[in-house]
């Protein structure tokens, strides 16, 4: 009997599909229908032979219309889909998932009536994209079966293709309220770090709308290590590494590694360089823990890396994010145009520089301040031991006068010594006659002026000097974390690079107020005196320097 699915052989299909209901159809993949009344009554139940029968066409990369049929990571979601109705989809790039749940959900409106499943795409023009291939998926839809479900177009506009037998696929940037039967949300992580409101409605909004057992799927490259997509991800992990039994509302982590996608292969010769040889015998070593087994890292995928990162201008953390080998690799990558990101990951993350309990009772307190002009106010909390910056604790609102700060500290089980001020606190204001100095004096606090900064230019690269010297407690700082990974250069348009100006963005606020708790401490570590971290500083200089995210001096 022959095989009709073309892009996985039968043995690779009894080993993605084992323990779920797909095992009982095989058969229907080993022949072909005999003639119509057969396709309808005995092959078409199953969704898994319509997703690949090509009743639905899609657009390929050259734009050409062709008939749909899995490739072999769709196929892997799908098991993953029968063993367990929510995922979280961690992927490298390229791998149709998008394509695929499109198709799952449009198969579904087409069976099913009565249904509204929602898409959820990262912007407009993403959004726009969705409807077109829908709308392109139903054009091409078979008139034959059209007339046999006697379906009909009800409704069809911007977010919005609907049928006449009351099934509908709303097509959205967000997703505030509303029931759906089924969700799927494309670049979580994109949409997280650039719309966490948009991101907020949804995870608030229609994800508690859907009844437990239902289909929601999210998916995304890692875009970072903070945001919403990495938390739940994370979480996900985890439960499945307790070996917990998952409720309908809970995630399976689902991961798809270059190394599987069939497409990632080169037959042209590379020459491997030492770091790629390094990152080889890492890469086995990781993807076993993962997945229990060693990769297939045949010389053409080899080369085929060596290629990519050759594309990327050998960058390992940004090729990581875009095409990771293990789910750790992914979220490796910080964002473009950070100040401390790379640092940060060096010097904090990769040396252990985040601990619990870091809080130590026979040290003074000290608080750097940021008085934002925005109206968000930052406290960060901070011990000082020897060279060591132990930042402990951290607090940020909006829309409170500074009394409500000073309450917060003086709440805080700390022993406070100083809180560390910008200059500009000095400034009266017009309507009182006092500045925020005097106002803080006022209340109790030991306020201290700190100098006029020579330029913010020049204080971020203290402030990258002191990296090094950082300590963050794990429980308490999740926010001033996610500042040093975010806090960036503005980008020009124009001119396509970064300026040398900071981007003053929901992260400039702690930026500066650490970039403040630097400038405090500066004389007293002496840092730049520091002959063992100087050594290595001068031999960074030439990678470094006017980088954006380096350790230039």
């Amino acid at each position: 009997m022959s095989w009709t699915l073309k892009n996985i052989t039968e043995e690779q299909y009894k080993e993605i599909y084992a323990g779920t209901p797909a095992m009982d159809i095989i058969d229907l993949f080993k022949k072909e229908p005999k003639n119509d009344e057969d396709a309808i009554l005995n092959f078409m139940p199953s969704k898994l032979w319509r997703l690949n029968s090509g009743i639905y066409k899609i657009e390929n990369k050259q734009g050409e219309l062709i008939p749909f049929e899995m490739n072999w990571a769709q196929h892997m979601v799908y098991a993953e889909y029968l063993r367990h109705p929510r995922l979280i989809i961690l992927k490298s790039r390229q791998q149709g998932i998008s394509t695929f749940w499109l198709v799952f959900f449009f198969d579904d409106m087409i069976i099913k009536d009565n249904h509204k499943f929602g898409l959820m795409a990262q912007g407009l023009k993403e959004a726009k994209n969705l409807k077109e291939r829908i709308i392109l998926a139903w054009d091409n839809y078979p008139e034959a079966l059209k007339e046999f479900f006697g379906l009909k177009v009800e409704k069809q506009n911007t977010d919005e293709f609907a049928l006449n037998k009351g099934s509908k696929i709303y097509i959205a940037t967000s997703f505030r309220s509303g029931t759906l039967q089924g969700l799927h949300i494309s670049e979580y992580g994109k949409i997280a770090n650039k719309y966490p409101e948009k991101a907020r409605e949804t995870k608030t909004g229609s994800m508690q709308a859907i009844k437990a057992g239902l289909p929601v799927i999210i998916e995304s490259t890692a875009e970072g290590s903070k945001n919403d997509f990495a938390k739940m991800w994370n979480s996900a992990v985890l439960l499945k590494e307790e070996g917990k039994k998952l409720s309908g509302k809970d995630f399976r982590p689902v991961f798809l590694s270059w190394v599987d996608d069939p497409t990632c292969i080169n037959d042209i010769p590379q020459v491997l360089t030492k770091e790629a040889k390094e990152y080889f015998d890492l890469l086995e070593r990781e993807y076993e823990k993962w997945f229990g087994k060693l990769p297939k890292l045949t010389n053409e995928k080899k080369w085929w890396w060596m290629a990519q990162f050759r594309e990327f201008n050998f960058d390992r953390a940004l090729i990581g994010q875009e095409y990771p080998g293990w789910p750790e690799e992914a979220f490796s990558a910080t964002k473009d145009g950070s100040y401390y990101g790379k640092l940060f990951r060096q010097y904090i993350v990769k040396a252990k520089h985040i601990v619990k309990d870091l809080y130590d009772p026979n040290l003074p307190v000290y608080v750097a301040m940021d008085l934002g002009m925005n109206d968000t106010m930052v406290l960060v909390f901070f011990q000082v031991w020897k060279k060591e910056l132990r930042i402990i604790d951290e607090y940020h609102n909006s829309g409170e006068g500074l009394e409500h700060y000073v309450n917060i500290m003086k709440a805080k089980p700390y022993r406070i010594s100083k809180v560390y001020v910008p200059h500009d606190a000095k400034v009266k204001e017009l309507g009182t006659g006092k500045s925020r100095y005097d106002i803080l004096r006022s209340l109790g606090v030991n306020a201290k002026l700190l100098p006029k900064t020579r330029s913010v230019i020049n204080d971020i690269e203290l402030v990258r000097q002191a990296i090094p010297y950082m300590w963050f407690d794990e429980d308490n700082t999740d926010y001033l974390q996610q500042a040093m990974l975010n806090y960036s250069k503005q980008w020009d348009e124009n001119l396509g690079k970064w300026k040398d100006k900071p981007l003053h963005d929901e992260w400039s606020n702690p930026a500066d107020a650490i970039r403040y708790m630097v400038i405090s401490q500066w004389n007293k570590l002496k840092i730049g005196v520091d002959t063992t971290l100087a050594t290595k500083k001068t031999s960074r200089r030439s990678s470094y320097t006017n980088n954006a995210d380096g350790l230039s001096l």
